[in-house]
């Protein structure tokens, strides 16, 4: 059984959290076939050393992918899906990277390297879950990380993922027009969460107990699962790009794909009910300040832009019609107008702008999702009847 642990990161500065996992697999005896690392700018040629010193590791420099390139060549897939798959006009010209298309990446090495399931992190996560006692102490523990997914598998889960327990990315926060923000983000099941966030701190963690394993449409792609022998039944990771004033912006959602066939009955996921721990803004256990921190204003402001983008796209991909989410539209703009208020940040106010940019943008979003979808048919066709 080969196991291989996949990041996506613009810089890879540090051997951290990838050794944690590492070391956290040897602890509870899951040898790791490799460890695949998918970066964009710079690697740090000792933080490269100090994996290679536990592992096997496929670094991989988006745009440079030469390994792929030789089998996609070898295996007949035509250039078009090739140049789909393999490189971005947005990196070269704005150094930003589609989610979707940088998870892909990892995916593929994963298949030529014949890698039984693919365990998915990203660079902030732990493989420990913020516990909360009995006594109402909050602390980590340290948790069976590979072996949670596994045994999700072993349930015959084709996908296995779980939240994360942290700091959530709705800061703090306490102004009138909150559900409004988040009814025209469609994120109105975080309402009654975010608005008592300032009474339990916006902190996420695990409560005691144990609980069941779930089936869900919900997938993280930091903490996810994948059995490779299913690929051929799963979507690409997708999430398009869009531009607002000529500034890229990219949507969230890489997994919301995976998510839907979930929902579709398509593939089988399960919750396996570990929320690793998240350290959202860098700097743990510092509350976020959303009035007086310009990088936690940034971050909200740009989860914003991602979920539009998401929406708009994944509203098509339901097959809704625009005027059904008119309702939505005008609670986005109240809401925005009260975050303005609340945060004195202008960029807010620009959100319902930003909405009608991207169902602008909706035509090239389709086309990007056809021509990834074809590409990536394309190569799974082909690798597993070779």
């Amino acid at each position: 059984m080969k196991i291989a642990i996949g990041m996506i990161v613009r810089n890879l500065i540090s051997a951290h959290p990838l050794t944690e996992f590492l070391d956290n697999a040897e602890k509870y005896d899951h040898p790791i076939e490799r460890v695949i690392v998918v970066y964009s700018h710079e690697a740090d040629p000792e933080a490269i050393q100090e994996l290679q010193r536990k592992a096997k590791v496929s670094l991989i420099r988006l745009q440079n992918y030469e390994r792929a390139h030789m089998i996609l060549k070898q295996l007949g897939v035509r250039f078009s899906s090739i140049q789909q798959l393999l490189f971005c006009p947005l990196i070269d010209t704005h150094g930003l990277i589609p989610y979707g298309f940088n998870r892909n990446q990892v995916l593929m090495d994963a298949l030529f390297a014949g890698v039984d399931y693919l365990i998915f992190v990203d660079s902030d996560v732990q493989p420990s879950v913020l516990h909360r006692t009995p006594d109402g102490e909050v602390g980590f523990e340290e948790v069976d990380f590979i072996g949670a997914h596994l045994y999700g598998m072993s349930l015959g889960a084709t996908i296995t993922s779980s939240d994360y327990s942290g700091y959530n990315i709705l800061p703090p926060a306490s102004f009138e027009g909150m559900a409004d923000l988040l009814w025209g983000l469609h994120k109105e099941d975080m309402a009654e969460f975010w608005q008592s966030s300032e009474v339990r701190g916006g902190l996420i963690v695990q409560e005691a107990g144990t609980p069941e394993l779930q089936p869900t449409t919900k997938v993280l792609g930091g903490n996810m699962g994948i059995r490779m022998s299913a690929l051929t039944t799963l979507p690409p990771f997708f999430s398009p790009y869009y531009f607002y004033n000529k500034t890229p912006l990219l949507a969230r959602g890489e997994d919301t794909l995976v998510g839907l066939a979930a929902s579709r009955s398509q593939i089988k996921c399960l919750d396996i009910q570990t929320p690793i721990f998240h350290d959202t803004y860098g700097d743990y256990p510092k509350i976020p300040d959303l009035k007086n921190d310009s990088s936690v204003r940034d971050r909200l402001y740009y989860a914003c832009t991602g979920w539009i983008g998401r929406n708009v796209f994944l509203r098509w991909k339901t097959g809704h019609a625009p005027t059904e989410f008119f309702e939505r539209g005008r609670r986005l703009s109240d809401g925005a107008k009260a975050l303005y208020r609340y945060t004195n940040d202008r960029r807010f106010l620009y959100l319902p702008d930003i909405q009608s940019a991207a169902e602008a943008w909706l035509p090239d979003m389709v086309k990007q999702h056809q021509k990834t979808k074809e590409a990536w048919t394309e190569l799974t066709e082909r690798w597993f009847r070779r």
